[in-house]
């Protein structure tokens, strides 16, 4: 983080914005005026993302702000539906532009941005470059080079927030100010926009007759990751601040991720509350937030347990016959419900041995899994372990494995400093990046860049920025 330059950019570094600006919106003005009268969704969707395009390049934080409110809100409306545009290359919608138009806006500020390069190719950024350097090589090869093309951006865009945060934020007041973008989107998401969906029939019934709620727009599993991110924020600041109306953000949050249903993020929350729960009682020596995580826990777990246990097993067990599942490891496998991973996850490690050292190009997987089950599948294959392997093999997973343990240590480093501040970034990044483990063992987080992944970005980097900034601080002291 840069902490030595001024907040008052260079008159060079004004000029060169105010071209590319320019520059932009006539390149959106040409395109909106082309395709206005036979496209109309498609000017839309061109005059929406060259905006952001502008925005990024004119006020940044501005536009990091809006893209950590908005959340999971699916902006596919704005063009017509899902994938409503381009359907000859696989579909493109107002979300698809929103993801395209901020890693490049965010690429070309980093052409004026030293900082931007500089943090990028520090000790917290150069192994996520190399990882996504070596995956967008494996785009010369892929059998699916649209499909990869989705997934390189899909990849990049945490890693673009990340490093933004860390070289244009310079004080603290603004790092808050995105933590409170992020909370008001939540609570507007929790007490505005969900109750009028799920009223206008934003939900689903299963076939057992369980009512499971969606997100705005957003599918259920999705909208619950959204929701256990906030909620670990929520937590976070309630157990530094001792405001309880964090504690109250944390139980509007729980009874919306409560009503998603969604196994995975159980087992997800349980694991980042307990990493949240060691962290504060190692670390942090902040017994209130053990106590906090215990609670929110414990009440997810008297929820979401039974739920949980009857869509993966058919029933109830009892508590003696759950104990003889668990120890029985091959026992529990053939008796949960995996619908149908369990038949295409051993039929796509196989495409990973035909490749296993470079893989098999970005968005193989997804070729590999509706080529062979002909669409019945879908177009994921719900395990994001095997999607690296089989699209960049062991290369390209170690190299993800190591710049996100390089995010991790650096949270924990941020997380040993006595600032409030960085420990509010630092217990909610480690208990993400946890329950990121857990999630992506069933399901394809790298899609959720926008409700998960992003924030994760985030979180990471104001965990550092904010423990440099302490550091400046006690010098100057």
């Amino acid at each position: 983080m840069s902490t030595s330059a001024s907040t008052i950019a260079p008159g060079w570094l004004v000029r060169a914005r105010g071209a590319a600006a320019v520059m932009g919106a006539v390149a959106v003005c040409v395109a909106a005026s082309y395709v206005l009268v036979d496209e109309p969704w498609m000017a839309t969707g061109v005059v929406v993302g060259g905006t952001i395009l502008c925005l990024l390049i004119l006020r940044p934080k501005l536009i990091l702000g809006l893209m950590l409110a908005l959340g999971p809100f699916d902006l596919s409306f704005m063009t017509g539906g899902f994938k409503a545009l381009l359907p000859g290359l696989g579909g493109l919608d107002m979300n698809g532009i929103r993801l395209i138009g901020v890693v490049a806006g965010l690429g070309a500020l980093a052409l004026v941005e030293r900082d931007m390069v500089r943090h990028a190719l520090g000790r917290y950024g150069r192994w996520y470059v190399v990882f996504l350097i070596f995956a967008a090589a494996t785009l010369l090869y892929t059998p699916a080079r649209v499909e990869g093309l989705r997934l390189l951006f899909k990849l990049a865009y945490p890693f673009m927030l990340f490093v933004a945060v860390l070289a244009m934020v310079r004080t603290r007041e603004e790092l808050e100010r995105l933590t409170d973008w992020t909370l008001w989107g939540a609570i507007a998401i929790a007490l505005v926009l969900n109750p009028i969906y799920v009223l206008a029939g934003g939900y689903e019934v299963d076939l057992a007759g369980r009512v499971r709620v969606h997100g705005v727009g957003a599918h259920e599993n999705p909208f619950s990751f959204y929701l256990l991110v906030v909620t670990l924020i929520s937590f976070t600041r309630y157990s530094v601040r001792g405001q309880l109306r964090y504690l109250a953000l944390c139980g509007v949050f729980g009874v919306w991720m409560a009503l998603t249903l969604t196994r995975i993020t159980l087992l997800a929350g349980l694991a980042g509350l307990t990493g949240a729960a060691l962290y504060a009682a190692l670390i942090a020596r902040n017994y209130r937030a053990v106590t906090a995580a215990g609670i929110i826990g414990g009440a997810l777990a008297t929820v979401l347990v039974p739920v949980a246990l009857e869509r993966s097993l058919g029933y109830i067990p009892t508590a003696s016959e759950l104990w003889r599942l668990l120890t029985d490891p091959v026992a529990f496998w053939e008796s949960v419900n995996w619908q149908g991973r369990q038949i295409i996850w051993p039929v796509l490690f196989r495409m990973f041995l035909a490749s296993p050292i470079v893989g098999n190009g970005l968005g193989a997987s997804t070729v590999f899994l509706i080529e062979t089950f002909q669409g019945a599948m879908g177009g994921v294959i719900h395990n994001e372990y095997l999607r690296l392997l089989i699209d960049t093999g062991i290369v390209g997973a170690t190299l993800f494995a190591i710049a996100v343990l390089s995010w991790l240590m650096g949270v924990l480093g941020a997380g040993r400093n006595d600032d409030p501040l960085a420990r509010e970034f630092a217990m909610p990044a480690f208990a993400a990046i946890v329950a990121w483990v857990f999630i992506a063992a069933t399901d394809n987080a790298f899609d959720y860049y926008a409700p998960f992944t992003q924030y994760i970005g985030f979180l990471c980097a104001g965990a550092l920025a904010a423990a440099s900034l302490a550091q400046v601080e006690a010098r100057e002291t």
